[in-house]
C-alpha cells in the first residue's frame, strides 16, 4: 500500500472546500460581482478586486482538456504512486470552470484527451481528496452531483 503524505491544512478560506469534499462534494469560490471562479481561495477577487467570495457546487463531471504523466515523486510519500496522471478538466455545466486533478486511470482505461472523468473522494482521516476516474469506471454512488 502506497504511504499517505501529509493532508493539507484547512484554513479559514479553504475550509468550505474541504466541507464539501467530506460531503461528496466538489465546489469552488466564485466572486459574486464578476463571477468568475478561483482557485486558490482568496480575500479578494483577483479579477475585479471585489471583497470576498460565495462557495458554489460544482458539476462532479467534465472532460480532459490536457494532462501530464508524472514520472517523478517530488514528495517520497507519493513514491508507491509513480506514474500518476495530472489533468486539467473542464467541468460539464459550468462555463470556463476548470479543475486541475489526479486522475486514476488504468491499463485498460487510460487517460486521453476529451476524455468523460468523474470526481470521486478518498476518505483520509477527517478529510476526503478529490481525484478523478474514467466516467465508465466509476459507480454511480462514487460520482459526485
Amino acid at each position: 500500500m502506497m504511504p499517505l503524505a501529509p493532508l493539507p491544512v484547512p484554513d479559514a478560506d479553504s475550509a468550505p472546500f474541504w466541507t464539501a469534499c467530506r460531503e461528496g462534494r466538489l465546489t469552488a469560490q466564485c466572486c459574486p460581482e464578476c463571477g468568475r471562479f478561483r482557485w486558490p481561495p482568496a480575500e479578494y477577487c483577483p479579477w475585479c478586486h471585489h471583497h470576498g467570495g460565495v462557495w458554489v457546487s460544482l458539476p462532479g463531471t467534465g472532460v480532459v482538456r490536457s494532462f501530464v504523466v508524472v514520472h517523478r515523486a517530488f514528495d517520497p510519500a507519493f513514491a508507491d504512486a509513480v506514474p500518476y496522471v495530472v489533468a486539467h478538466i473542464a467541468l460539464d455545466g459550468a462555463e470556463g470552470v476548470t479543475q486541475i486533478g489526479n486522475v486514476r486511470a488504468t491499463a485498460v482505461d487510460p487517460v486521453s484527451i476529451g476524455q468523460r472523468v468523474a470526481v470521486a473522494f478518498e476518505p483520509r482521516g477527517a478529510m476526503a481528496m478529490p481525484y478523478f476516474r474514467p466516467v465508465d469506471s466509476v459507480k454511480p454512488e462514487e460520482s459526485a452531483t
